[in-house]
């Protein structure tokens, strides 16, 4: 037999004690209140000098936030998951079945977020508070007024938080190193408020390898995965948001411009849930089947071990490491061949994103237009056996030059 291999994916690790910066509460800290209100009454008591204020408001925002993203982004996707299931009232217009499933979609959400949010919320939010909250800005606010307050461990986990997602942010990184070298710190328990669960089960299976242990590793890697193809959904679901054109196209157009749009979203949404940190994990999802083939072996479990080496292989088919692992397993006895097809999560991963990929490549090279295309196509899709009396020139003269453009 051949020599089986193993190579390491390092990755930082800190302290990941939950705090109220994690997705834990179901209620929202104040109900009268959205986070938006709650975080411009934060800055402005910054401003004023009231730190005291600038903590309870800010943290209370992050709080709202939290609650309002995970309460709308799980009614969005048992939605999307059910639009498949609803009775339909067409009978002859297939045509529209589309458009029925999204207002189908559309009430169920609009029904789910009526139950478990307050009637009196207010949920048209600016997109420039929105965006600072994706951007983790409010943290720059928390660090200041928690140093301020003489909570300097609390000041060096929201710089950190921020600096994670803000990695070219020099002056938080000056921040962060001057708050380390306090005594009051820490720097062992120094942790980012939002690390996402994956990461957290990701990070103990990789302190279980180094220490053998293969039942906990199995574990751990098995919810990891698990928890962040959910939270890629997650992201996906909530890539449905507003989109200013900044024009006024027809129907059609506009459909297609924001579903372009909400397209180029979701498809960063795997870059941007590879951040372990401030570490961007390169190969992430093939990542958790090299874990688990090898600690599938080191339990016995042969079968389960070529399961996750094919699924490796489908999505890395080119890895010599994992061919060779392949053919190490293929020469135990009793292995079977069929044990080596890809796992049926990976496949559908694989699936949707090749048509995705596909269906964007083709938008971003069809919808160009240049004289040089535009008298290309003039040349070949006229119809010169047609009566019609086609003026295509008129045509491509009153083509709108921002037809087709979306913005991420």
């Amino acid at each position: 037999m051949g020599k089986l291999q193993i190579f390491v994916f390092l990755v930082i690790k800190t302290a990941t004690t939950k705090g109220y910066g994690q997705k834990q509460s179901q209620t929202p800290p104040e109900k009268s209140k959205n986070f938006e209100e709650l975080y411009l009454e934060g800055k402005e008591a910054y401003l004023d000098n009231n730190y005291k204020d600038c903590v309870t408001k800010l943290e209370a925002a992050v709080q709202d936030y939290q609650f309002y993203t995970d309460t709308v982004s799980k009614c969005k996707l048992k939605c999307s998951k059910k639009s498949h299931n609803f009775s339909s009232v067409l009978k002859n217009s297939p045509d529209i079945v589309p458009f029925e499933k999204l207002v189908h979609e559309t009430l169920c959400v609009m029904k789910c977020k009526q139950k478990s949010l307050s009637k009196e919320r207010v949920e048209n939010i600016g997109e420039k508070t929105r965006t600072d909250f994706e951007e983790k800005k409010p943290y720059d606010f928390l660090q200041l007024c928690y140093y301020q307050r003489g909570a300097h461990q609390d000041a060096a986990n929201a710089a950190f938080t921020n600096l994670v997602y803000n990695s070219d942010h020099e002056t938080m990184r000056a921040n962060l190193k001057f708050y380390m070298a306090l005594p009051e710190v820490d720097e062992n328990g120094v942790k980012n408020l939002e690390s996402p669960d994956y990461v957290e089960h990701y990070l103990l299976g990789t302190d279980q390898y180094r220490s053998e242990d293969w039942a906990g590793l199995i574990a751990s890697m098995e919810e990891s995965l698990k928890k962040y193809l959910l939270a890629e959904e997650f992201c996906r679901v909530n890539c449905d948001k507003p989109f200013d054109m900044g024009w006024y196209p027809d129907f059609k157009s506009s459909v297609a411009n924001h579903f372009t749009f909400c397209l180029k979203c979701k498809m960063n949404c795997a870059q941007n849930l590879n951040n372990f940190n401030g570490e961007f994990m390169d190969d992430l999802i093939p990542s958790f089947y090299h874990y688990l083939q090898f600690a599938y072996f080191k339990v016995g479990k042969i079968e389960m071990a070529s399961q996750c080496t094919g699924t490796y292989l489908y999505l890395n088919p080119d890895h010599q490491d994992m061919q060779g692992n392949a053919l190490y397993y293929k020469d135990v006895e009793g292995v079977k061949e069929k044990w080596f097809l890809p796992r049926e999560e990976a496949v559908t991963y694989v699936e949707r994103d090749e048509d995705e990929q596909a269906l964007l490549d083709y938008i971003e090279s069809n919808f160009v237009f240049t004289e040089e295309k535009e008298e290309e196509e003039n040349n070949t899709d006229i119809d010169t056996d047609t009566d019609t009396d086609i003026d295509s020139s008129k045509d491509a003269a009153d083509l709108h030059p921002d037809e087709f453009i979306a913005k991420v």
